[in-house]
């Protein structure tokens, strides 16, 4: 059943606002890996985006893009959006691995600034927040070593 408090102009504007999120987290990312010129980003637009709101709304599928990085031309991880409309978070993004996976869950309310919260799989920890050390952690890389 289609909820009748919402809006298509709602959807349309909480989906403008996920690739903006999503923008957002690939530009930190690529600001943080600046300092490490063995790692290099390659972005690629792979993803659909077509949950059950938009259907039921008629709103077109939305292609969205994934980032691969690469370390000495081999590829390390790969971070992809999975869905805007999470139970519990504000959108969510994995970031895989050849060992793993990690999900990124945006805790921040509706149309406020993100706040991205790293959950390593099988989901058993409290989270922590993304930032440069986390990722550096994850990828194996030691930042004063490129500064």
């Amino acid at each position: 059943m289609i909820d009748k408090t919402l809006t298509k102009e709602d959807i349309e504007k909480r989906i403008d606002d996920w690739v903006l999120r999503i923008s957002d987290l690939y530009s930190s990312i690529r600001a943080w890996l600046k300092s490490t010129p063995s790692h290099v980003i390659k972005e690629r637009s792979d993803v659909t985006m077509y949950e059950e709101l938009m259907q039921k709304y008629n709103i077109p599928q939305k292609t969205l893009t994934s980032l691969d990085i690469y370390c000495d031309n081999h590829i390390v991880v790969t971070i992809k959006p999975i869905g805007l409309w999470i139970i519990g978070a504000n959108g969510r993004v994995d970031i895989l691995f050849k060992d793993g996976a990690v999900t990124l869950v945006d805790e921040s309310e509706r149309f406020q600034t993100p706040s991205w919260v790293a959950h390593k799989r099988p989901r058993k920890d409290k989270g922590v927040k993304l930032d440069k050390k986390f990722l550096f952690d994850l990828l194996g890389v030691h930042e004063n070593e490129h500064i």
